[in-house]
């Protein structure tokens, strides 16, 4: 009786660190993947960084219909920009906050200082 009950702890604790791991690797894919458009979310905020930075409006009374024309692009280009701004800072977050998480994990899976042999009967 005694040896099933440590069979089924082992278990259990072999259970709830596969649960671990698949919850670590499935959080690195997500870090990873969030890695990658966060690369092309910074590629296109610093591009319409750059061309808020460079867009300069100039009023002009002589003409007033391209100055009203210039003052809109400027002011779209900047809508623009601020929200690749928000969307580099909200994946940034993301970023930081999947870090977090794995580091948990990691740290639950070092506490418990157990690992698991799967083997597959052929």
């Amino acid at each position: 009786m005694n040896a099933q009950s440590q069979t089924i702890k082992s278990m259990d604790q072999q259970k709830a660190v596969l649960q671990l791991q698949t919850q670590l690797k499935s959080k690195q894919i997500s870090l990873e993947k969030e890695k990658l458009k966060n690369a092309k979310i910074l590629e296109k905020a610093n591009s319409l960084n750059n061309r808020s930075n460079d867009s300069n409006v100039t009023l002009n009374s002589s003409t007033p219909n391209s100055s009203v024309n210039d003052a809109k692009d400027a002011v779209r280009i900047l809508k623009r920009t601020e929200s690749a701004n928000k969307d580099l800072d909200k994946s940034n977050k993301k970023i930081e906050d999947l870090e977090n998480d794995i580091q948990r994990i990691q740290t639950k899976l070092q506490k418990m200082n157990y690992t698991v042999d799967i083997t597959t009967n052929n």
